[in-house]
């Protein structure tokens, strides 16, 4: 355990910035939120935070563009490990965010700080309205990002703002959601290019779940066409990722897919009985249903209420029903 005796050292910072970003990647994310709350109060005793020069010893001399990186980098790690989960983020008593650093080609960090405000303004304690929501979602399409981490931290967030449409039961207008459709492909292709180019970045893994689910939630036949994308692309991080939570997402999607797919059979019954209602004996019985584990099968559960096109499906029937090939989903990773 480091003790200071003055303001902590550019070495110091830089190490716990590495530090934080390699276990965003590797690591739960309770450590991470706990070693980017450190890094934050790090910067805050370095004086690289204009407010706290005021209350601190000698401020550590750094150069400039260094010392806003190091601050923006900082701001964006615990943001997002705290929204994560639902954790407090460290904030200044002014909490002005860092200023840009001069762009360089081909260097990603610029493109990711543009988006710190916006993050920022997702903070789960605000309340968005559906202008505030609508305007925001319009904003992140418009904003231009070339880097695949950059590409792919703007699909977290509009993933973000999308869910938050979601929970409120509104709409957005067609023109956004074909802009979104486009850049979720985009999306997809930057994942899988990271994948393979062997770049390890901590959305590569969460942002092709997410748009899978996001692709169900919208429903149409535009969003349902991206679906095989998604799926191989989930798949191909599960295969060069392979770890048991990769498995239990890929396995997971999966399943919500086939979920779906039932679903689509149901109505397709439901109206061929509509139609030939006078040749119709009488209705075929359900399956009998048996009661699955309720603690095994309670997250899934949680998971296929968030998805509206999938609340009328019986999750216990389907389970029971010999519908999946278990050996399917046990050989997914």
């Amino acid at each position: 355990m480091q003790h200071l005796s003055g303001p902590p050292s550019i070495d110091l910072l830089t190490g716990w910035t590495l530090r934080s970003i390699y276990q965003r990647m590797t690591d739960s994310p309770h450590s991470t939120w706990v070693a980017s709350s450190t890094l934050m109060h790090l910067v805050e005793a370095a004086g690289l935070h204009p407010e706290s020069h005021s209350v601190l010893p000698e401020r550590v001399q750094c150069d400039v563009e260094i010392q806003k990186r190091l601050v923006g980098v900082a701001h964006h790690l615990n943001v997002w490990t705290s929204y994560d989960l639902g954790l407090s983020r460290v904030s200044f008593q002014k909490d002005d965010l860092p200023a840009l650093p001069l762009e360089k080609p081909g260097d990603c960090t610029v493109e990711l700080l543009r988006l710190l405000p916006v993050s920022v303004s997702l903070d789960p304690s605000r309340s968005k309205d559906e202008t505030d929501l609508t305007s925001t979602l319009s904003d992140l399409l418009d904003g231009t990002h070339t880097q695949p981490p950059s590409v792919m931290a703007q699909c977290n967030l509009v993933l973000c703002v999308l869910r938050r449409i979601h929970t409120q039961n509104l709409d957005i207008p067609s023109e956004l959601a074909a802009k979104v459709l486009r850049l979720l492909k985009k999306g997809l292709n930057c994942a899988r290019s990271m994948v393979m180019d062997c770049s390890p970045w901590h959305q590569v893994a969460n942002v092709p779940f997410q748009i899978i689910c996001v692709l169900l939630v919208m429903d149409t036949r535009s969003s349902l066409a991206m679906l095989p994308e998604a799926m191989q692309t989930l798949g191909l991080v599960a295969s060069i990722y392979d770890t048991e939570t990769m498995r239990e997402a890929h396995s997971a999607a999966c399943l919500l897919v086939m979920l779906h797919q039932q679903r689509r059979k149901d109505d397709v019954a439901i109206l061929g009985e509509a139609l030939h209602v006078h040749q119709q004996g009488r209705p075929r019985e359900s399956p009998p249903q048996l009661d699955p584990n309720s603690e095994e099968y309670s997250w899934l559960g949680a998971l296929v209420a968030d998805l509206p096109g999938l609340q009328r499906i019986d999750l216990d029937q389907f389970l029971n029903a010999d519908m999946i090939d278990t050996s399917v989903l046990s050989g997914l990773g």
